[in-house]
């Protein structure tokens, strides 16, 4: 399974054999969307943080709803108090904001260009700052050895294709790792996705061939009275290694993992994290966010009252008995 620690730059799975996995994202961990080039989608939102090595058309998007204090929408909550943000938005290139905007960037930005003529100042609700943080060129030189690492690996256990629209995984995890290889076309027509073998401790990595894909919804739920997908979507994850476009529309869980694709979000729900190339998206596309490649939530056990010592019965007699005496041995004394 993925190691879970306060803060994470490194998730490694180290298999029992020689062979071990290691998913090091780099500059990339932490971020809802990751986008190495250009960035363009009028509306909608993203619950985490966004950064982008181009230039970004935001419209009226809202960038990191989970950051604006008061609003207690699911998933982790990222501000401390009002007033105090984070860096939510990096744009390498310029940015431009619908001229109407206000406060739809929720936190600070930073910004290596410009903003463009038109574009509203005040969509930022924390700080703007001048500079290019990351390296995108390598930090998606790295990513993209991550995906050709994950590509080589086999089967783990058997894979059907039932009725050409149920991916039907039949097999235990090795390690806590499960690796199912399918097509492009395999994932456009599936429609269902079950594992009996798999548990909430294992990690499902599933490799996708194909340069040119369209894909929309695929569900974990139970199908034909099977169990439903035990595995959290947080360790799910979609390898695109050879995408060059993806198109989306529909409903998935999972992250996905496709550092040289052109990713098109036509309409829909994305929950997890989105490595690609360029971005491209509508108003009915939502990025949600889940814990699996991003810092876990803390829980914290809530403060036990103290507990009063009642002495016993025995102990308090013989309690009363040295005090009546005490009494007594100063009464005659007086």
């Amino acid at each position: 399974m993925f190691k879970k620690a306060s803060a994470v730059f490194a998730l490694v799975i180290a298999a029992s054999n020689a062979q071990a996995i290691s998913i090091d994202l780099g500059a990339a961990t932490g971020y809802n969307l990751f986008i190495k080039e250009n960035f363009s989608q009028p509306g909608a939102d993203s619950q985490g943080k966004i950064a982008i090595g181009g230039n970004a058309n935001i419209g009226q998007y809202d960038v990191g709803v989970n950051y604006e204090p008061g609003t207690w929408r699911d998933g982790k909550q990222f501000w401390s108090e009002p007033g105090k943000y984070s860096d939510v938005l990096v744009v390498g290139g310029n940015l431009t904001t619908a001229s109407y905007s206000w406060g739809n960037i929720k936190g600070n930005l930073v910004l290596g260009g410009g903003l463009t003529t038109g574009s509203s100042k005040n969509s930022v609700l924390g700080t703007t700052t001048k500079g290019n943080p990351i390296d995108f060129n390598s930090a998606f030189n790295q990513l993209t050895e991550v995906s050709k690492s994950l590509a080589v690996r086999g089967n783990t256990g058997g894979l059907e294709f039932k009725y050409n629209n149920w991916l039907l995984l039949n097999g235990n995890a090795e390690s806590d790792i499960y690796v199912a290889n399918i097509t492009g076309q395999m994932l456009a027509n599936a429609t269902d996705l079950t594992a009996l073998g798999l548990d909430k401790n294992d990690t499902l990595i599933i490799n996708v061939s194909g340069k040119n894909i369209n894909f929309d919804s695929v569900s974990y739920t139970n199908r034909e009275g099977l169990t439903p997908l035990a595995v959290s979507p947080a360790q799910i994850i979609y390898n695109f290694y050879e995408a060059e476009n993806l198109s989306f529309s529909g409903g998935l869980k999972g992250n996905i993992l496709a550092p040289n694709a052109n990713f098109n979000f036509i309409t829909g729900d994305l929950s997890g994290q989105v490595i690609a190339k360029s971005w491209t998206g509508n108003w009915g596309a939502q990025a949600n966010l889940w814990d699996g490649f991003f810092v876990p939530p803390v829980t914290v056990e809530p403060p036990k009252p103290p507990v009063a010592t009642v002495p016993e019965p025995s102990t308090l007699l013989l309690f009363v008995a040295g005090l009546l005496a005490l009494l007594l041995i100063r009464r005659k004394r007086a």
